[in-house]
């Protein structure tokens, strides 16, 4: 399968560092990450954004060195208020669009909206990631660790004599055959395991799945284990979206993710409505269109961020 190409994004330092202001002062910072903030600093347009825009923040959060009559002190101090809250509004709507895209781009590897990718890992693993994935791999000790942070990943397992662990937030899959599927979406995760057996580990709970099953989980539980229909959750690598009985907020989510979007869906009935068929994953646009159409939709696209459907 030939790799899509990557999307490219225009260098904007204005921007960017009003991204990197954001990610900075989410929780869970690590060494990784002061790092990459360090290599972007190095760019003297890049250092000069954030440095202006710390020093607008800090003119924000500062209270005025000398004030004049009160009536004029209390209208500048509302005036402050109000301007804080609308830049902490803006940060926070910021954050919010753009943490995915900065979550994916400081994992080791990651594909962009629209693009799957298939790689070699160093123990001769390897490795197809969805559209809009991301994982972290740590090869260097007894056990292999891997991390999918985001998105869909097919894993074909070289067993070289050490374990193969992957982590997905707080549950660890323990790998015990050569080929399966872990994909993470809005409200659950899941494995299929195509050959051998895995182990999913949770808190104190555990599930092992065997060739031909699947299991759903997520910070609560770990669902009872099921059949897999193979070629319908496999049907991603061909590009295409295999959609049997599936609920039509999924299906339209799985085409908005591939351009980048999310979907707000304004009716929760019409959510839960339940629909089969085979859709292009290569021609979103095309293939939104088309199933709006065929459900009596109507699809606004907001900011080039959301699609807003009723």
């Amino acid at each position: 399968m030939n790799p899509m190409p990557a999307v490219q994004f225009d260098h904007d330092p204005q921007r960017e560092a009003l991204e990197w202001f954001a990610r900075l002062r989410q929780p869970g910072g690590d060494e990784r990450q002061r790092k990459a903030f360090a290599l972007w600093c190095q760019d003297p347009d890049n250092a000069r954004a954030f440095a202006a825009l710390e020093s607008r923040w800090q003119q924000l959060q500062s209270p005025p060195a000398r004030l004049r009559p009160r009536e004029v002190a209390v209208r500048r101090s509302h005036w402050g208020k109000a301007l804080g809250a609308l830049f902490l509004l803006l940060l926070a709507a910021l954050a919010y669009l753009y943490w995915p895209l900065m979550q994916r781009l400081g994992s080791e590897l990651h594909t962009a909206a629209g693009e799957r990718r298939s790689l070699r890992l160093a123990d001769g693993s390897t490795l197809h990631l969805d559209s809009a994935s991301a994982m972290n791999v740590d090869l260097r000790s007894r056990t292999r660790q891997l991390q999918l942070v985001q998105g869909q990943v097919y894993l074909e397992v070289m067993l070289d004599g050490r374990a193969l662990e992957v982590q997905v937030d707080d549950a660890r899959i323990q790998v015990f055959g050569t080929r399966l599927m872990i994909a993470r979406n809005s409200d659950y995760d899941e494995l299929v395991v195509l050959s051998g057996k895995a182990m999913v580990s949770q808190g104190g709970d555990q599930r092992m799945v065997s060739a031909g099953e699947r299991v759903r989980f997520n910070p609560v539980r770990i669902d009872a284990v099921e059949k897999a229909d193979i070629k319908t959750a496999d049907a991603w690598r061909n590009g295409q979206l295999a959609a049997r009985d599936m609920p039509l907020q999924q299906v339209l989510e799985r085409l908005a993710s591939y351009q980048g979007q999310r979907v707000w869906m304004m009716d929760e009935q019409t959510a839960y409505r339940r629909i089969s068929g085979d859709f292009n994953l290569d021609r979103t646009g095309e293939t939104l269109d088309s199933l709006a159409a065929a459900q009596q939709l109507r699809v606004n696209n907001l900011l080039g961020q959301w699609l807003i459907v009723r």
